[in-house]
């Protein structure tokens, strides 16, 4: 069926008005499955002028900014203990184990660097830096490798915040702020000997001078 009127709208690049979608167009947006819409935007984009993938970004942008952008989706908490893990590792306490939650918000996070805002991305990553300080985990368990990949989402989403803050869309208290928290994590790691997972995203932080 095809999606309600009050969804059946399409992006306008030059802003000045919003134009209802052709029905059957409509109707295949509301009834693809989510490969479907993937391959036909990347196909779109792949095969329209650069003009179509900046509209297309200032589109999800839009969309974005008005969804509680910073803010982490309402979901499971980010970790939780694993008792088979907790007994292999008992000497450290409870081993923390990713959530589908993180995964969720990791999702979120690449949406909101992806469309260009990195800023907003940062300041997700910051709310899970915050929730990591004070856990222990093993070198080689699924928190370790999940920390890693976050280093190196948080390196992209750098990459796009300084776009961001060039194109002057954004200042960087987000910056200051996800700064602060990972030298706060790194001086809590050091503290019970584990390797610090941040390495990367702290070193572009302290090399960018806002």
């Amino acid at each position: 069926m095809p999606a309600p009127a009050s969804e059946s709208f399409v992006y306008n690049p030059d802003m000045r008005s919003l134009n209802h979608v052709n029905l059957m167009v409509d109707t295949f947006i509301a009834n693809a499955n989510v490969e479907d819409l993937r391959a036909t935007i990347r196909t779109l984009l792949a095969t329209t002028p650069p003009s179509t993938a900046h509209a297309f970004t200032r589109a999800a942008r839009s969309r974005l900014s008005n969804a509680n952008a910073s803010s982490l989706p309402p979901s499971l908490p980010l970790f939780t203990t694993s008792a088979s893990l907790s007994n292999l590792h008992s000497n450290s306490g409870p081993e923390p184990v990713p959530t589908s939650g993180l995964h969720d918000a990791l999702a979120h996070a690449r949406c909101l660097y992806g469309a260009g805002m990195g800023l907003a991305a940062l300041r997700i990553f910051a709310a899970i830096v915050r929730v990591t300080l004070g856990m222990r985990w093993s070198p080689m368990g699924p928190t370790s490798d999940v920390l890693s990949l976050i280093d190196a989402e948080i390196c992209q989403a750098i990459q796009s915040s300084k776009e961001e803050i060039d194109a002057g869309r954004g200042e960087g208290s987000s910056v200051v702020e996800l700064r602060a928290l990972l030298q706060e994590s790194e001086r809590d790691v050091e503290g019970w000997g584990g390797d610090f997972p941040f390495e990367r995203a702290l070193g572009s932080l302290e090399c960018w001078k806002i």
